[in-house]
């Protein structure tokens, strides 16, 4: 199996694994770097991903794969959360982060620009009638790219308004 089908395999076994303990799947990929593989899964829950979160799914996973392990050869399974300024691409993921401020980068420039800002009204289309768009609200305007124009979707990392007399957060 190629490295995709096996990342599209994992993503619909592990989906209701990681719904069992209480967090959503994001994403399954298979990365290589210094001569090493990865396993990550990205997870996400909607009051945060704490460690016990990511370690309870990598014992679910673990003990998944020790059943029937599809990944040839030795890997490091990572859980984590999605990450701050995370790239968006299964449509899950769109679905979660509907209402975030997102950049979208395009592969051409429309009008001498590449990328727009914007906050993320989700995906529209994909019917077989109309293609698969990637819409945003960028303040004055709706935006819709077609996703096949579509480079990268980014989330863009809004730090929090301190409270007030603090000036760091408090633990």
């Amino acid at each position: 199996m190629r490295r995709k089908e096996i990342e599209d395999m994992l993503y619909g076994r592990f989906a209701p694994l990681v719904k069992s303990e209480g967090a959503e799947l994001l994403d399954v990929e298979i990365a290589s770097e210094n001569r090493e593989t990865y396993l990550r899964v990205a997870i996400y829950h909607p009051e945060g991903v704490t460690l016990d979160l990511c370690a309870a799914v990598q014992k679910v996973l673990s003990d998944d794969l020790d059943q029937d392990d599809p990944m040839p050869g030795s890997y490091t399974l990572e859980v984590s959360s999605p990450g701050l300024e995370r790239t968006l691409k299964r449509p899950k993921e769109f679905e979660v982060f509907k209402g975030q401020l997102v950049k979208v980068t395009l592969f051409k420039a429309i009008d001498g620009k590449k990328s727009f800002e914007g906050k993320l009204l989700g995906l529209a289309g994909g019917d077989g009638d109309t293609p698969e768009q990637v819409v945003i609200d960028a303040g004055e305007t709706t935006l819709a790219f077609d996703r096949k124009t579509v480079g990268s979707v980014r989330l863009v990392y809004q730090p929090r308004a301190q409270e007030e007399g603090g000036g760091r957060n408090e633990r």
